[in-house]
C-alpha cells in the first residue's frame, strides 16, 4: 500500500539525514546556529518519522476494521494533523536557515521580513489546518483549500528563497579566484535546494488536487525529510570550497593573517568587506 511505501521510503531518508548529519558533526566544528538547527530538525524528523510507521501499524490486521472504518466515514486518525505540522516545521526550520544566511550577508531587512513573512504564513496555516483537523476529524472542502494554500505558500517560499540567494551571490564582487568559486557554489546550490523542495510540494499539491491520494500519501510522508536533507547537502558538498575560500582570505595582505577567518573577503569599491557565510568549519 501507499502507506507501507511511504513508510519504507521515509525510514531511507530519515536515516540516511541520521547518517550525513553524523558525520558533518565528526568532521567539522559548526557553530551554534547550525548546530541546533540541525537538532531541531532531526527532532522534528524523528518524531514525523514515529507517526507514519505508526499509520502502517494502524493498518495492521489487528487494527485493519477499525482503520477502514475510518476511512470509509471520511474521518482521519490523529496521525494526519501530527505530519501536517511536522512537516511543515520541518521546512520552517529549512527555510529559517537559508533566511539567516542570507541576512547575514546582506543585513538587508525590507527582504529578510518579507521571506519571514511568507515562512511564518504557511506555518500558520498549516496550525489552522491542523488545529482543525484535530477538533473535527474529518476531512473537508475547507481542509482541502488550506492545504493547497499552505503548500502554494511553502512552494513559494522556497523559490523565493533560491532566487535571491542566485542574485545576491552572483552580483557580490570578489577579490579572490576561491571566494568567486565559491559564491558561484553557493548560488547554484541555492537554486537546486529551493528547485527540488518547491517541485515535491508542487507535485504533492497537485495529486491531491487529481485525487491521486496513493502517490500523494507518498510525498506527503517523506517531504520533512527532504527538507533537512537540503540543509545537510548544502553543508557537506561546500565543506572544503568553504575551507579553502576562508583560509586564502586569511591569508590576505588587509590584516586578515589568520588561516582559520570564518569570513570571505569581497572586493568592494574601494575597500574589501567581510561577510561570514557560514558557521566555523
Amino acid at each position: 500500500s501507499s502507506l507501507l511505501a511511504g513508510s519504507w521510503v521515509n525510514m531511507i531518508l530519515y536515516g540516511t539525514e541520521v547518517v550525513l548529519g553524523g558525520f558533518y558533526l565528526l568532521n567539522s566544528r559548526p557553530n551554534a546556529f547550525f548546530r541546533w538547527s540541525l537538532a531541531i530538525s532531526l527532532c522534528i524528523d524523528t518524531v514525523c518519522t514515529g507517526v507514519v510507521c505508526y499509520n502502517v501499524y494502524l493498518f495492521d490486521s489487528r487494527k485493519m476494521l477499525e482503520f477502514q472504518s475510518a476511512l470509509t466515514s471520511n474521518t482521519q486518525p490523529w496521525t494526519l494533523p501530527a505530519t501536517i505540522l511536522c512537516t511543515y516545521h520541518a521546512a520552517l526550520v529549512e527555510q529559517v536557515f537559508f533566511t539567516y544566511r542570507y541576512w547575514r550577508i546582506t543585513r538587508n531587512k525590507f527582504v529578510t521580513l518579507m521571506i519571514s513573512t511568507i515562512t511564518a504564513s504557511h506555518v500558520a496555516f498549516a496550525w489552522v489546518l491542523g488545529i482543525g483537523l484535530i477538533r473535527d476529524p474529518v476531512v473537508s472542502q475547507s481542509g482541502i483549500n488550506l492545504t493547497i494554500i499552505a503548500a502554494t505558500l511553502c512552494a513559494a517560499t522556497d523559490l523565493l528563497i533560491a532566487i535571491i540567494m542566485f542574485h545576491t551571490m552572483r552580483t557580490i564582487k570578489t577579490t579572490y579566484t576561491a571566494t568567486q568559486s565559491l559564491l558561484r557554489r553557493i548560488s547554484i546550490q541555492s537554486v537546486a535546494c529551493g528547485s527540488t523542495t518547491s517541485v515535491f510540494t508542487i507535485i504533492m499539491v497537485s495529486l491531491l488536487v487529481t485525487h491521486n491520494l496513493e502517490p500523494f500519501t507518498v510525498i506527503f510522508d517523506i517531504l520533512g525529510r527532504l527538507y533537512t536533507l537540503t540543509i545537510l547537502i548544502n553543508y557537506i558538498s561546500l565543506r572544503k570550497p568553504m575551507a579553502h575560500a576562508s583560509a586564502t582570505a586569511g591569508g590576505s595582505e588587509q590584516g586578515q593573517s589568520r588561516s582559520r577567518s570564518h569570513s570571505i573577503v569581497f572586493g568592494a569599491a574601494r575597500r574589501l568587506s567581510h561577510f561570514p557565510l557560514y558557521p566555523a568549519e
